[in-house]
């Protein structure tokens, strides 16, 4: 089995690589390649995501009669060929050409963290290896945005992937000289009937994830035209959210999820939808500043809220339904700069009104979530 110590710091170093100058692409792209932008920001996060949702579910099926340790090394070696070639383009579409070919075989590392777990019997340690990936998740956030801070100002920022290269290198070298077994996942139950409330909570996670995206594009560009502030002031501002998701997970103790969490997604969303609408039309900096840190915390608690349901729901179908959950999720990332994109040539501080919106849209669908809507019926076959 692949340990986990190697597939947390492997996922730590991919999602770092991959966060590090996102923030601030409209800035760059203006001014390192002489594009708009505001509109190349767009579509390069558009491209970036299609490829993800096109090579994940492949990459899936190879898992399945490949060792993930063999595609994993190649892996590895391929995105470390490519970063140094991404260190040396000098034009938007030999970026974009080179990133996308980078998520081709990028892509197949993330399928490390459900193989990790659902290699794993123990229900502990399935829970451990959840809660630490959250962990990692928002760590490579915090740690990649303001590290891109700093990096945004060098001359050429693009040379930072020759270090990402040579850490991808010796991650290969890692997994290659190591002596380990594949990792499987466990054996699913046979679904029969899918009779689950699952539509109208896909559809509340689609407004949730597109309302709590659509901001991100050109928040760094918002907070420095509204209140004139640093890159890293901007960038702090910025993974506010993550920030507060690390504090909350040390801090609030998991008895307060027990029972029924519905109603406290309600007020939650609510309240989340309620304090992007003042951020994106404040008064004063420091108010933002509160308004982003109370935000941060909202988001942490519906995120888990909406986790928990699904598993008190779904039971023995877990994984596949958050199967479904993923592929939602992505359809909200794909549409949501596209959503930006358009709103934002109007004023800047759109996208946040319009997150609150969709947030309030998910809290409206979320009282449907008990109306059964079957999306697939497996039949067993031989039978009758």
């Amino acid at each position: 089995m692949i340990s986990p110590r190697f597939v947390f710091i492997c996922l730590f170093m991919t999602m770092t690589s991959e966060v590090l100058l996102s923030p601030f692409y409209p800035q760059y792209f203006t001014n390192a390649f002489h594009v708009d932008g505001v509109a190349m920001t767009s579509f390069f996060i558009i491209c970036c995501r299609i490829v993800v949702i096109v090579m994940t579910p492949l990459w899936g099926m190879l898992l399945k009669k490949w060792k993930v340790q063999h595609i994993i090394a190649a892996s590895l070696l391929m995105t470390a060929l490519i970063k140094v070639i991404l260190s040396e383009v000098s034009t938007f579409y030999g970026f974009l050409v080179t990133s996308l070919v980078l998520l081709v075989f990028q892509s197949s590392l993330y399928l490390l963290y459900p193989y990790l777990v659902g290699g794993m019997k123990n229900g502990q340690k399935k829970a451990s290896a959840a809660t630490t990936y959250v962990f990692i998740v928002h760590t490579a956030i915090i740690v990649a945005s303001l590290f891109g801070s700093t990096i945004i100002a060098w001359e050429m920022p693009l040379k930072v992937y020759q270090y990402f290269a040579l850490a991808d290198m010796v991650l290969a070298v890692w997994l290659i000289t190591r002596k380990a077994s594949p990792l499987k996942p466990e054996k699913t139950l046979s679904i029969q009937s899918i009779n689950e409330p699952i539509f109208f909570y896909l559809l509340a996670i689609f407004f949730f994830h597109l309302g709590h995206n659509v901001i991100r594009p050109y928040f760094t560009l918002f907070t420095s035209d509204t209140y004139g502030i640093s890159s890293q002031g901007s960038a702090l501002l910025y993974v506010m959210p993550s920030i507060m998701a690390i504090v909350l997970k040390l801090t609030v103790p998991t008895k307060l999820f027990n029972g029924k969490v519905i109603p406290l997604f309600y007020g939650v969303t609510g309240a989340s939808a309620l304090l992007l609408c003042l951020q994106a039309y404040p008064d004063h900096l420091s108010m933002f500043i509160i308004s982003r840190i109370l935000y941060g915390a909202g988001f942490y608690l519906s995120m888990v809220i909406l986790d928990i349901y699904l598993f008190q729901k779904s039971k023995e179908g877990a994984a596949y339904y958050y199967s479904w959950l993923i592929a939602v999720q992505n359809i909200a990332l794909l549409i949501a700069p596209l959503l930006a994109l358009e709103i934002s040539k109007v004023n800047l501080a759109l996208p946040l009104a319009a997150g609150a919106a969709a947030l309030l849209a998910a809290s409206l669908v979320m009282p449907l979530r008990n109306k059964t809507i079957p999306i697939l019926r497996q039949v067993k076959e031989n039978e009758g």
